[in-house]
């Protein structure tokens, strides 16, 4: 099943599926003044959803922002501060909201006052994992990348700003665009690792929501962390100053080790974008 989504759930699906979500497109030293960019894109755009119970997200319109100044950059949802810049080597702090919540975003209902409470006194049974609903977390820290001709490296570690898990994640990936038919071709195949805190608030029911099962689905989904991978593939081809072609895919794999499966309906998911985007700026 599938709908529209909000602004935010846009941004996100525009960083998640476009592959724009590296911290930088550019670095500050490539800028000599505050610099600033609108995106705007049309067409088709679909992100699956992993979770149980949860709805796809489509949509027709995608936009997106970035904003470089001398030390302060931000890239749709990620907001950063450089630490130091080169052409070889660029490291920065980095915050932006935790992908796990925002899917959970994606299908807000009011399940859990209406559907969850009625389970508890009626059927005297777990929560079911499809009306649970979970925040989403700022996570934030140190974000490193090392610039080269064929392929730029980046290692990230992340920790819960917000209080809301207490976990971290830590981020590497590989990623590099390159001109092609007058356009250009982007790819990026990445990890990332998820510590027990995080997956546990994500994807295990709380003692309050499995009630008298809590400990045998502790014993079925033992606590673990976990890895998640993905690729993403991008091109773009200039129709004009401020008009181009933009085709964009990005695939993931969810690590089953650590959560409850209930929570996961699918643990391959596939997300794409299609369309024109339109984009002016201080740049343009």
């Amino acid at each position: 099943m599938t709908r529209s989504t909000p602004l935010i759930s846009l941004i996100f699906l525009g960083a998640f599926a476009l592959g724009c979500a590296q911290a930088r497109a550019i670095t500050p030293s490539e800028v000599n003044a505050p610099e600033w960019e609108v995106n705007l894109a049309t067409g088709y755009g679909f992100l699956e959803n992993p979770l149980a119970g949860k709805q796809d997200a489509e949509t027709y319109f995608l936009p997106s922002f970035s904003y470089y100044g001398k030390r302060f950059f931000v890239s749709n949802l990620t907001v950063g501060y450089s630490l130091l810049e080169n052409e070889h080597v660029y490291l920065d702090l980095v915050a932006r909201p935790n992908d796990d919540g925002l899917f959970f975003q994606l299908d807000k209902t009011d399940a859990f006052s209406n559907g969850l409470i009625t389970n508890w006194l009626t059927q005297f049974q777990a929560a079911d994992p499809a009306d649970v609903e979970r925040k989403v977390s700022i996570v934030g820290g140190p974000s490193v990348t090392l610039v080269s001709k064929w392929v730029d490296v980046s290692f990230s570690w992340f920790h819960d700003l917000s209080n809301v898990h207490h976990g971290s994640e830590t981020h590497l990936s590989f990623d590099k665009q390159y001109p092609l038919f007058g356009g250009a071709v982007g790819f990026g195949v990445g990890a990332i690792q998820k510590d027990v805190d995080l997956v546990n608030y994500y994807y295990q029911l709380t003692k309050v929501e499995a009630d008298i099962f809590y400990n045998h689905l502790l014993q079925k989904y033992p606590a673990a962390d976990a890895t998640d991978t993905y690729a993403r593939l991008h091109f773009s081809y200039p129709l004009g100053k401020r008009l181009e072609l933009r085709l964009a895919a990005r695939y993931n794999d969810y690590d089953e080790a650590g959560r409850n499966l209930d929570f996961i309906e699918n643990p391959h998911t596939f997300s794409w974008f299609a369309g024109l985007q339109y984009s002016f700026g201080s740049r343009r």
